[in-house]
């Protein structure tokens, strides 16, 4: 499957397209052209796009950028700025971001059982989240937040991640770095944007040293 054929999947599938003014929002402008990754990074995974398309969307110099990409790039030493706002070196340093759900959410998630937020996970990550992590074979990933923490035990099911996470929720796997043989590295830490200014002192630290750990190993 091509990196063209998922990317199309995602932007057609009418399960999601069915949620869509219940669940789902719609994007006010283009939907995000997400570029073709370089296998082997280190990935991030985020809960959702916001409606102006966020993280892989280039806003015009006089809006409001992306928050997590204006948090997340100068703890990696990168530039947001520019015309491209620094995505082309945030992929070319062997970096790269996923969201849990493919398109902006209506609802908020953030307090919703364990149970429930993985059923709202499946099918996104089964069907859509799941291909593009095989395209990609990150060597690490990093939860962003607690929907992206339910979504990586899901694509992981056998990890210590996951079994932690079962056992502990978010609170079990934030800052805890975690790696079974034949698996990449597997962590998690606050989401930067938004309300996790509130957690700044949890993922300021915690994203440098997963990168530094994850850079080790290769």
């Amino acid at each position: 499957m091509t990196w063209e054929d998922i990317q199309g999947t995602i932007r057609t599938c009418l399960q999601c397209q069915k949620l869509e003014g219940s669940f789902f929002a719609p994007f006010r402008g283009r939907w995000p052209e997400i570029p073709r990754p370089r296998p082997r990074s280190i990935l991030f995974i985020s809960e959702a796009p916001p409606q102006d398309g966020g993280f892989w969307t280039v806003q015009a110099q006089t809006s409001k950028q992306d928050d997590l990409r204006e948090k997340l790039l100068p703890l990696l030493k990168l530039s947001s700025h520019g015309p491209d706002r620094g995505l082309v070196s945030f992929r070319d340093s062997g970096y790269f971001l996923f969201q849990s759900f493919p398109r902006p959410l209506k609802i908020s998630i953030g307090n919703v059982k364990i149970d429930d937020l993985k059923r709202l996970l499946q099918h996104p990550v089964e069907t859509h989240l799941k291909d593009q992590i095989s395209f990609l074979s990150p060597t690490a990933v990093l939860a962003l937040g607690r929907p992206a923490s339910a979504a990586l035990s899901i694509l992981f099911p056998n990890s210590s991640f996951a079994h932690t996470f079962e056992s502990g929720d978010f609170s079990g796997v934030q800052g805890r770095i975690l790696q079974k043989q034949g698996q990449p590295l597997l962590s998690a830490t606050y989401l930067p944007s938004g309300n996790g200014r509130f957690w700044r002192r949890f993922w300021e630290n915690h994203i440098p040293l997963f990168v530094s750990q994850a850079r080790s190993l290769t």
